[in-house]
């Protein structure tokens, strides 16, 4: 999964893209904020790194 794509899935989940940090995006839903989420555009993310971003989030 690309980057791109987990963070569409943030959005398509209900999370609200808050603020970035360098090359981290930070969401919030319902007054509660993300840890930090790297954003590298069209790269691949780790299939460790984001499955413990679905499980952790919902998405």
């Amino acid at each position: 999964m690309k980057y791109t794509e987990l963070h569409r899935k943030f959005i398509k989940a209900g999370w609200k893209f808050d603020h970035a940090e360098g090359s981290h995006y930070f969401y919030t839903k319902d007054g509660t904020f993300t840890e930090p989420i790297p954003y590298h555009g069209a790269k691949e993310v780790g299939i460790g790194l984001a499955n413990k971003l679905i499980r952790k989030y919902g998405v």
